[in-house]
This record gives C-alpha cells, structure tokens and sequence, in this order.
C-alpha cells in the first residue's frame, strides 16, 4: 500500500492525541480527528482509503509505522506472526478500555 491512507485518530483523547501529535512530526501521512463520528472510528485507530478499504487496530498502526520516521523497525517487528497476535489482543483490551473511559468523561 502507498502514502495515500488518511489516520483517523480521536483527537478529544489525551492518550491517543499524544501518541499521534508525536507521528504527526515525523511523517508525512494525513491525520484526521475522528471524535465526532461514530463510534467504530472510536474504538480502533483507523486508516481509510479512497477505495474505501480500511486498516483497523494494529494494522493502522503498522501502515503509520512503516512511514513514520525512527518507527519502521517497529512495524516490522510488530508484523512477525507471534508478536502480531500479542500486539491485537493487548491493543483490543487497551482500545476498550480507552474508548470507554472517553465515553465516560467525555459526555456532551
């Protein structure tokens, strides 16, 4: 896949809004707040594309890796079957977890 995915990430999360600040400075891809859609964009990192097929979880992770300045290494690794499945049980439980406590606190 190319450059050419936009990042949907929830921006009204602090956790996640740091993380993605951090990337924003060493990459060129295209970041987009996602906390005013709908809740599937919430609870996973997202990575659309204008054919309208999406990354989801640990694999939007790997696609912005792999293009982010100093984090190729980490795609890599993380794409290694073994490490790849600890990676998606450890993120679904750490996704949930961040999705509703933005739920919660966030109400509006």
């Amino acid at each position: 896949m190319n450059n050419d995915g936009k990042v949907l990430f929830n921006e009204k999360c602090s956790i996640c809004n740091f993380e993605i600040k951090h990337y924003k400075k060493r990459s060129e891809l295209d970041f987009t707040d996602c906390s005013h859609m709908e809740d599937k964009y919430l609870k996973k990192l997202h990575v659309t594309f204008n054919d309208g097929t999406e990354l989801v979880g640990i694999d939007a992770f790997i696609y912005v890796w792999n293009r982010t300045k100093g984090y190729r290494w980490l795609g890599v690794l993380v794409s290694l079957p073994v490490i790849k499945q600890l990676a998606v049980f450890a993120y679904s439980i750490l996704a949930f977890l961040l999705f509703w406590r933005f739920k919660i606190f966030n109400k509006s």
